[in-house]
């Protein structure tokens, strides 16, 4: 089942440096759509997963660029988080175990909060932004991760793809809960 997320939607409704300003200048109505979105997907998917079985539930955010979140994890606290524990326990109640989101960048602040939030699952882990899977999977033995293959390296051939998966894929594959792909869109 895809989600829309909540930071995402947000951002197309207010655009990117609307709902950033946001936070600080109309903090109660990026709250109210906020509260909403998660209002709205946590009631659909409680009446549709009567009907259906679904295996994972599947949010878009791209919270974070190379630098670190576009938020702080105070601000992701405050504003995503609730709406996170709504619908990962919608979902959960109707026997859904994963959820994974998919939010480029550097997420490492905000990873403890997304599984604080039911999120059991994270990708795509943009190597160029410091997204080591090794690391991550030292850092939380119980996340699951997507991704990890650094874009870059397609575009040296075969050679330099085979380094690339030989350098990040077996460690972290013999872990479980780990599925090497692309670190983005290419």
């Amino acid at each position: 089942s895809a989600l829309a997320g909540f930071y995402h939607p947000a951002r197309y409704l207010m655009g990117p440096e609307g709902l950033l300003y946001g936070f600080h200048d109309q903090p109660d109505l990026v709250m109210d759509i906020m509260s909403h979105l998660a209002d709205l997907q946590a009631n659909l998917f409680d009446q549709v997963l009567g009907q259906v079985d679904v295996d994972l539930g599947f949010a878009c955010e791209d919270l974070g660029y190379k630098a670190g979140p576009f938020i702080s994890p105070e601000m992701f606290r405050e504003f995503v988080l609730p709406c996170y524990k709504k619908l990962t326990g919608v979902l959960r109640d109707h026997g859904v175990r994963t959820m994974i989101v998919d939010s480029d960048g550097d997420n490492w602040k905000l990873i403890p909060l997304f599984m604080e939030g039911g999120v059991t699952g994270l990708g795509p882990m943009e190597v160029a932004a410091g997204m080591d899977v090794a690391r991550l999977r030292d850092a939380f033995p119980r996340l699951q991760i997507l991704g990890g293959i650094d874009k870059r390296r397609l575009a040296g051939g075969r050679e330099a793809i085979d380094e690339e998966l030989a350098a990040r894929v077996p460690q972290v594959l013999r872990t479980g809960g780990y599925v090497p792909c692309c670190d983005h869109g290419v």
